[in-house]
């Protein structure tokens, strides 16, 4: 007996399957537990041919995709794994427009996105990002990576990120949650990875 296909092509790539764990993150007034969010989080690999994993909160209400800098020393971002600029042969420092940072210039264009209780200061850098280990891919090329723009965070406040376990935000959210659609993860692997 066939089974109907109802018209539902098959995949083109190879699905990825990324294991989550969760957070239960307390909500708190005047000292007091008022509440739990539930955050959820896995794991994603910067940079090319070496890799830096980070941990990650999916989150479907911002559109930016930000990691703590080894340049942010602060306690919320030292408690959390960094990312390390000089480690990656694929990243490109860049201005919030995409354009690589002129290196004679003394400062790089910033941004202060405010995420709930909190808010995060950064750069921005164009790098591969992957969500399967270098292990198992064979380039940078693979259906599982894309290029995005990134901002490392040069400050994180102390509020919430000190709470969470997770090192950085993967937003899932749509282009008009990003500054460009260039930062806008999924754009990105829908447009790079047709």
């Amino acid at each position: 007996i066939m089974q109907p296909s109802f018209g539902v092509p098959a995949p083109k790539t190879p699905l990825v399957t990324i294991t989550l764990d969760k957070q239960y993150v307390p909500v708190k007034r005047q000292n007091r537990t008022l509440a739990y969010k539930t955050a959820y989080f896995g794991t994603v690999y910067t940079g090319f041919p070496k890799q830096q994993n980070f941990t990650v909160v999916f989150d479907t209400g911002s559109g930016h995709f930000f990691l703590p800098s080894s340049t942010c020393n602060s306690e919320s971002c030292r408690q959390h794994t960094r990312y390390d600029r000089a480690l990656s042969s694929s990243a490109v420092d860049i201005d919030h427009d995409g354009n690589p940072v002129d290196p004679t210039v003394a400062e790089r264009d910033q941004v202060e996105i405010a995420f709930g209780t909190g808010g995060v200061i950064g750069d921005f850098v164009y790098e591969t990002v992957c969500l399967a280990s270098i292990a198992t891919l064979a380039d940078e090329l693979s259906p599982s990576c894309t290029q995005v723009r990134l901002i490392l965070a040069t400050e994180l406040s102390e509020d919430p990120f000190k709470a969470f376990k997770f090192d950085g935000v993967l937003g899932l959210g749509l282009d008009g949650l990003a500054l460009e659609p260039e930062f806008s993860f999924f754009r990105q692997m829908t447009t790079l990875n047709p």
